[in-house]
């Protein structure tokens, strides 16, 4: 088989297999983050924070948020067994032996997999403050509200939004 032309350059067929192989199929693709979505959510926190806190900001560049607003789930029917696991982590995080908390409390939610049962127990073992945080992290509204809770005004999380939008839509 000779070679292909593709907008004016010159293909080996192996080359140009290898070549559209890097990329995702359509399908494969993360579906793109709804930041309007996200900054209605921002918008139905309180507009002044009696907690705020401009040094949680200046400590937080956009570099260091925007993944996890980007990736963040919309889907609030997760809410509430999210909100068991983060509890259980929580109070995880204050006790002697952490992990074998962890897997305890696991083992009374029986609408969990046994595969997700057993990474919440990994992240437990590895770190439970980064497995919490990757938790919080997951879902939007826990995401924004725990940045408000920590000290960042409505006005910032409205500002990483939207520098989230504008990075995305470029």
């Amino acid at each position: 088989m000779g070679p292909f032309v593709v907008q004016g350059v010159r293909f080996a067929a192996g080359v140009l297999a290898l070549i559209l192989a890097t990329f995702p199929a359509r399908s494969d693709m993360p579906e793109p983050q709804c930041w309007t979505c996200l900054r209605s959510l921002a918008m139905r926190l309180p507009a002044v924070n009696p907690q705020e806190d401009s040094s949680y900001e200046d400590g937080l560049t956009p570099g260091s948020v925007l993944p996890a607003l980007a990736s963040c789930s919309l889907d609030d029917s997760e809410l509430p067994d999210l909100r068991k696991i983060i509890q259980i982590f929580t109070d995880a995080s204050m006790q002697r032996d952490g992990v074998v908390y962890v897997k305890e409390r696991l083992e009374q939610l029986p609408q969990m997999k046994a595969d997700d049962r057993a990474r919440l127990l990994d992240g437990a073992r590895q770190d439970l403050q980064t497995t919490l945080r990757h938790l919080i992290d997951h879902n939007c509204r826990l995401l924004l509200q725990s940045h408000f809770d920590e000290g960042a005004s409505r006005d910032w999380i409205l500002k990483m939004i939207a520098i989230g939008s504008t990075v995305e839509n470029h």
